[in-house]
């Protein structure tokens, strides 16, 4: 089989990573891969790691787009691959490569919403709607993003399955004093961690205003990623007094396995999908408190994987920081049985079958 994947940008985010565990899982299988990036923004590895898993990779960039330039040399170079099914994966490819993969004669056409995408305009939601009806099938990763898909965006009911993110789950041992020393955090105290884009949607902001409001203020934060709002959430650290405390360690591609480190994993989106952190937090065996939003109620239980608290409400996620940090026993039980269902339900091997499954037009 001939796939395509359209993407907006090939930068080290969730939808990129679901992406390379999904080209490397479907080239170990023998199928023949292609990824377009609409724009003219990516990570270096992202792409050295999609071309090592034997995908061929083309950049289009933003200018060559507009232009129309980019539009017209992506139509002649997919007729002369007749490719067998395209995906879009983003706002941008979601409308051009809708349309593009259409006009080519790509026999089947597949859409990919990774979040219930409340930070869309009206105009942006308009767009969707207008080029879905030539989606053939759209896949979400998420159940709760279903009635906001099919409300705003358009989606048919008829026409859309829902497949989780994979993740790997692996036991690394982790230094925490190393992690504490590379990061310039004190040497003692809870450590706890959290790591997304550095935007509004995943409410770091909230997070440090829970950081400030716990009774136990020895609790040190690192905060994994980069963004937009890096500054003004350093400023926040300093206006609320935890700068001391908290170290914004940038994107590390090493993210994933420095999460068995922490005592804590803390994840404060105000919506998402189903986020691939908290997925890689799970495997990791670390205790969470997460947001009860959209994919994190699918992949946690309060009380059972981890403790959930509503989105934007800083003194309940303190209170639940608290109540994991004070009882240590139950965190870590919550964690193995997080860690458990990762194992057991949201493998990179099922989730690669599903995909493969849904990928042929003989659904």
């Amino acid at each position: 089989m001939k796939v395509v994947f359209f993407i907006d940008h090939l930068r080290a985010d969730g939808t990129q990573r679901f992406l390379r565990q999904l080209v490397a899982g479907l080239a170990a299988r023998g199928h023949r891969l292609a990824v377009v990036c609409l724009n003219d923004s990516w990570d270096q590895v992202v792409i050295d790691d999609l071309r090592r898993n034997g995908a061929e990779v083309r950049i289009v960039g933003r200018a060559a787009l507009v232009g129309l330039y980019g539009i017209v040399t992506t139509f002649i170079w997919l007729r002369a691959r007749r490719f067998d099914t395209a995906v879009t994966l983003l706002f941008t490819a979601d409308v051009f490569a809708r349309i593009l993969a259409q006009a080519a004669g790509i026999p089947w056409i597949i859409s990919s919403i990774r979040a219930r995408n409340v930070n869309y305009s009206w105009w942006q939601h308009m767009m969707s709607r207008l080029t879905m009806p030539l989606a053939d099938l759209v896949v979400l990763n998420s159940a709760n993003a279903s009635d906001y898909a099919m409300q705003h965006e358009g989606v048919q009911r008829g026409r859309m399955v829902i497949i989780p993110n994979g993740v790997s789950v692996e036991n690394i041992a982790l230094s925490q004093a190393a992690l504490r020393t590379e990061l310039g955090l004190p040497s003692a105290g809870p450590l706890l961690g959290s790591t997304g884009r550095l935007t509004h949607q995943k409410g770091f902001d909230v997070l440090l205003h829970a950081l400030a409001m716990l009774p136990n203020t020895n609790s040190s934060l690192v905060i994994f990623g980069s963004g937009e709002e890096q500054q003004r959430l350093q400023h926040l650290a300093e206006t609320l007094g935890i700068c001391g405390r908290v170290a914004f360690a940038g994107y590390r591609h090493d993210a994933a396995q420095l999460l068995g480190a922490l005592d804590l994993y803390i994840h404060s989106a105000r919506f998402e999908g189903m986020p691939n952190a908290l997925l890689e937090a799970m495997a990791a065996g670390c205790p969470i408190v997460a947001t009860a939003i959209d994919g994190n109620r699918e992949l946690l239980t309060d009380g059972v994987h981890g403790w959930l608290v509503s989105p934007d409400d800083p003194g309940a996620l303190a209170q639940a920081i608290s109540e994991a940090l004070e009882n240590p026993t139950e965190a870590q039980r919550r964690g193995r049985a997080a860690q458990a269902r990762a194992a057991q339900e949201f493998s990179i091997t099922a989730m690669v079958d599903a995909w493969e499954s849904v990928l042929s037009d003989d659904e």
